[in-house]
């Protein structure tokens, strides 16, 4: 029997296929598979229990590996390390445990929204380990299950 993960939204917002993301590392699923969200709120929350192996120094993208060896990375929208991390605030370190709907990360919406697209895409990197990924696009609030993954 396969092992299932189940991940909460990360952050409020519409949750959209990765082919709709206006980046061609992201649309291409080049840095893995996943989804996006069109954010409607200022936190993010991790999606699963874990530890934090990666925050950027522009405070933008956070990467987190589950127990079972998933690395899930979430990237507060598209060419916001121009951004150089005004505007973003991360509430993690590299080494810290956290659980699934612990904050990890505030980024000024209004803010990135005027310099750049806040559409937040998140990815699997190391995909190679899933089988099956199913997608609830109906989910919209932060902490509610929406990602079901089965792992080979």
């Amino acid at each position: 029997m396969n092992k299932e993960v189940n991940l909460i939204l990360p952050i409020d917002g519409k949750v959209i296929p990765l082919s709709e993301v206006n980046s061609y590392l992201f649309n291409n699923k080049m840095l893995g598979d996943g989804i996006a969200i069109k954010p409607e709120d200022n936190f993010v929350y991790s999606p699963i229990d874990g530890e934090i192996t990666l925050v950027y120094e522009a405070k933008h993208a956070i990467a987190i590996k589950s127990p079972e060896g998933l690395n899930i990375m979430i990237h507060v929208g598209l060419d916001t390390v121009k951004l150089e991390g005004r505007g973003f605030a991360s509430y993690v370190k590299v080494g810290d445990k956290v659980k699934a709907g612990d904050k990890i990360l505030f980024f000024d919406r209004e803010y990135v929204e005027l310099k750049s697209s806040t559409t937040t895409p998140v990815v699997i990197t190391n995909s190679e380990l899933i089988e099956s990924i199913e997608v609830d696009y109906h989910a919209s609030k932060s902490k509610q299950e929406f990602l079901h993954i089965t792992l080979k």
